[in-house]
């Protein structure tokens, strides 16, 4: 299927007891921590890609609960080598954040990571490399201590 010009990222999160941890994946072909990330393929909506993304990066085969989140970010176009059918002059693309919630959750990460990590919220916002990752993060981290989340997408 043919890449559309957009970006999902999807930060994982579970329950544990009292505390709240949050998924960091390290990137086979970087080597560098991040969350769930990638990019719609033409007719989805970003929920849908942020639910598939979900399910082949993490490997569950259920559905669980997706979270819209505020924040976005914008990419380069220049960084995605399936941006050739995209429209001309397309140089930035839309990053769309989402959270799912894992808790009770069995997950087998694919290929493209080659570890994973279930941290604190600190400890999280520590090792992750990208900004847009840190900054959602950060908006999940304060919705979840407000009992915030906004209600799952359909």
């Amino acid at each position: 299927m043919p890449r559309a010009p957009f970006q999902v990222l999807v930060v994982p999160f579970r329950r544990v007891g009292d505390q709240v941890e949050f998924a960091v994946l390290r990137r086979a072909d970087m080597s560098v921590w991040q969350a769930v990330a990638g990019g719609g393929e033409v007719g989805e909506s970003p929920e849908e890609a942020a639910a598939r993304e979900a399910r082949e990066e993490l490997g569950f085969d259920g559905p669980v609960p997706l979270y819209p989140l505020q924040s976005t970010a914008s990419i380069p176009a220049r960084l995605i080598a399936e941006r050739g059918n995209w429209p001309v002059g397309t140089y930035v693309v839309r990053e769309h954040s989402f959270a799912t919630d894992l808790t009770d959750v069995k997950i087998k990460i694919s290929h493209e990571h080659t570890d994973i990590q279930w941290l604190d919220y600190q400890a999280a916002h520590d090792v992750l490399r990208f900004d847009s990752n840190r900054t959602a993060l950060g908006e999940l981290h304060e919705r979840l201590l407000a009992a915030d989340l906004p209600p799952p997408v359909d």
